[in-house]
């Protein structure tokens, strides 16, 4: 049987330094995750390898996890925004991302629906959920700059879907809620 090793870490150096328990805690942390790579399948090590890249795109640090703490809430609209990204990447930035946003298709929260979503809790996300992570999405000072008349809707695939409307646009939207 072939044992694996754990694979690298994005970043070895840890954000915040650690000395005395903080460290033998992290050493142990470390021997039990090896541990526990060496029995899992390639499947699930490809699971886990995702779920890594997202703690560190979402800036999680070694102290945080190490505490046991975590500023996600894996059930929150933002938990849903990511969701979203994580799913459909071609059409949703994750929260707080600096990248333009881009007019969406309308009747995209049924689309979503239909092909489901899980959350970061393991469960499919409701469709009111959903409803609520894409209004998010669209609210805001970025999304109003996508609005403009003639301006490329996409789906969820990033595909074009038709064009915004001179009716669409933010101006036009005020007052109506």
């Amino acid at each position: 049987m072939n044992m694996l090793t754990a694979p690298p870490l994005a970043d070895d150096a840890l954000s915040t330094p650690v000395t005395g328990l903080q460290e033998q805690d992290a050493r142990s942390l470390t021997a039990r995750m090896c541990a526990l790579w060496n029995q899992c399948t390639p499947d699930r090590q490809r699971t886990l390898l995702e779920a890594c890249e997202w703690i560190v795109a979402e800036g999680e640090t070694i102290h945080s996890l190490l505490a046991g703490s975590s500023s996600r809430n894996p059930t929150g609209l933002h938990a849903d925004r990511r969701a979203l990204a994580r799913a459909f990447p071609a059409c949703f930035n994750r929260p707080k991302s600096k990248a333009p946003k881009h007019p969406l298709k309308v009747g995209i929260v049924a689309d979503a629906v239909s092909r489901g979503i899980i959350g970061e809790d393991g469960h499919p996300l409701t469709a009111k959920r959903i409803e609520r992570a894409v209004a998010d999405y669209c609210t805001g000072t970025k999304y109003d700059s996508a609005l403009i008349a003639g301006a490329v809707r996409i789906d969820l695939d990033g595909n074009p879907a038709g064009r915004v409307s001179g009716n669409a646009t933010p101006h036009s939207r005020e007052g109506k809620a």
